[in-house]
């Protein structure tokens, strides 16, 4: 029998339809093909004149901004969603609101190496990139016109990827996005009964019932969740409380680049290079929520995009997920890496 699910970060429900349920071979795709022509590359070392100057790098040392001798790029998007020009401000255009489009669109390239993607790089190369968010989010959130910094990877088509070389993005946004204020309201609900954090009592649970848990250490816990939207959504959160991931220290930043090299792999793996989407939910900025600090619990989600989301999950705000998270993560957990 199908079951609904309540999630509750969302404030909305998910389908489980046991009769349309898969196991990992029903979602096998054929692996992306298009690397496109290497040369012409906007992200190719080498061609550093071809991006926005950057903003942050990590290079070898006595190597120039926008030049060779890189690790990892920070870039201004060249085509941008939003930009931090002239001042926000809000209109009104009769029945209809408006803000100028003022922000952030950056662009981190990961690697140098074209061909090389998240799921085969070192430990030590997932922990640059988590230096390079963070430093992007400490900087960016000086600018008090800012109240949410959004950081996503896209790999693959089906996830929004358009250029092949591994990169990820960063977006802030002058509002907090829907989604995320539906979270903290959940959130401060939850708190403002309970006197406790949600993700935390969420964490307990699922250490004790060990149902859903993909892979554990030190100062993280991946499991997938049990109201998941998507089959094989994998969520990645400090076992400590921490509402904001800039917080982050040395140590931590290897434990979760240990647990992110573990999952995607795992991802990869089992799904057969799926295209997916990384998300990272962590506290506005500039705003002054009381007790935030408190319920906020900050956490990255992957979400393998092995279904397609269509009119019924536009209509009614509602999910239909084919597999259970708890078949998922044994799948995964099982998975040879």
């Amino acid at each position: 029998m199908p079951e609904i699910r309540y999630n509750f970060l969302k404030d909305t429900y998910v389908i489980f339809s046991a009769e349309r349920a898969k196991r990992p071979h029903d979602y096998f795709r054929e692996p992306e093909a298009e690397i496109g022509i290497v040369e012409k590359c906007p992200f190719e070392y080498g061609n550093e004149d071809k991006t926005p100057p950057e903003v942050f790098a990590i290079r070898e040392k006595g190597t120039k901004p926008n030049t060779p001798g890189w690790k990892i790029r920070v870039v201004p998007n060249k085509y941008p969603a939003l930009k931090p020009e002239d001042n926000f401000l809000e209109k009104q255009e009769g029945l209809f609101k408006k803000f100028t489009g003022y922000g952030y669109h950056e662009i981190i390239i990961e690697t140098p190496d074209h061909f090389k993607q998240i799921y085969n790089f070192s430990v030590e190369e997932i922990k640059l990139l988590l230096i390079s968010i963070k430093n992007r989010f400490q900087e960016i959130s000086k600018d008090k016109n800012i109240k949410y910094i959004q950081y996503f990877k896209n790999y693959g088509k089906e996830a929004g990827c358009s250029l092949f070389h591994s990169h990820s993005q960063i977006i802030a946004t002058p509002l907090i996005p829907k989604e995320v204020a539906t979270k903290i309201s959940q959130l401060k609900g939850f708190y403002k009964k309970e006197k406790s954090c949600y993700l935390c009592k969420e964490i307990d649970f699922e250490l004790k019932e060990n149902k859903r848990i993909v892979y554990e250490n030190e100062s993280f816990i991946a499991y997938c969740p049990y109201y998941s939207i998507f089959p094989f959504e994998v969520r990645v959160i400090p076992k400590k409380h921490s509402n904001r991931f800039d917080n982050i220290n040395e140590k931590e930043m290897t434990f979760l680049s240990k647990a992110l090299k573990v999952i995607t792999q795992k991802i990869y793996k089992t799904l057969n290079n799926p295209a997916f989407n990384i998300i990272l939910y962590t506290n506005p900025v500039n705003t002054d929520i009381e007790h935030i600090e408190k319920f906020n619990h900050w956490y990255i989600e992957i979400l393998p995009r092995v279904n397609i989301m269509a009119g019924f999950e536009f209509g009614t705000g509602w999910y239909i997920n084919t597999t259970y998270p708890e078949d998922a993560s044994q799948f995964l957990k099982e998975s040879d890496i």
